[in-house]
């Protein structure tokens, strides 16, 4: 199967896992809770909010280049500089924490399962589209050395 396609599937299962997960926060029974008290809801809304900001962050950076398919698009260029100076994926890692703020405000087993899943997915998406940029641009391995991947502090 040729990038272009495999590409477009990422994109594809990441909307339907979003999707999905949206659905089990939104339409999920809210009992019984994992986790409880206002501690949590306050942490989870802090969370959500620091993954709008790093969100926006990122797509103001990228401009035209946005899009949801792992691909780099034809006319794109490497971005390096902005929230990209520190972090490599910065879009993953702001879903990273609205699934987990949101999972902190409504913690239940179905939010849990489909947060997740989501996480598993974007783990997977990164490695892959890692890859094409490593294929695509050469400066991408040094790079990828500086800056952190999903995690703050982590370079992999």
């Amino acid at each position: 199967m040729d990038t272009h396609r495999v590409s477009k599937i990422y994109g594809l299962i990441q909307s339907a896992l979003l999707c999905a997960f949206a659905a089990a926060v939104l339409f999920g029974p809210a009992t019984p809770r994992l986790l409880g008290g206002e501690a949590a809801r306050i942490l989870g809304g802090i969370f959500c909010a620091a993954g709008l900001l790093l969100l926006f962050a990122a797509i103001n950076r990228l401009g035209r280049a946005i899009q949801i398919d792992p691909a780099p698009r034809s006319d794109a260029t490497l971005v390096t500089t902005g929230i990209y100076r520190w972090f490599r994926h910065p879009i993953y890692t702001a879903i990273l924490m609205m699934v987990i703020g949101l999972f902190l405000r409504r913690a239940t087993l179905p939010v849990a399962v489909a947060g997740a899943i989501v996480i598993l997915f974007l783990a997977v998406k990164v490695s892959f589209e890692q890859q094409l940029l490593t294929a695509r641009y050469p400066d991408y391995p040094e790079y990828k050395r500086k800056t952190w991947g999903l995690l703050p502090g982590l370079h992999w």
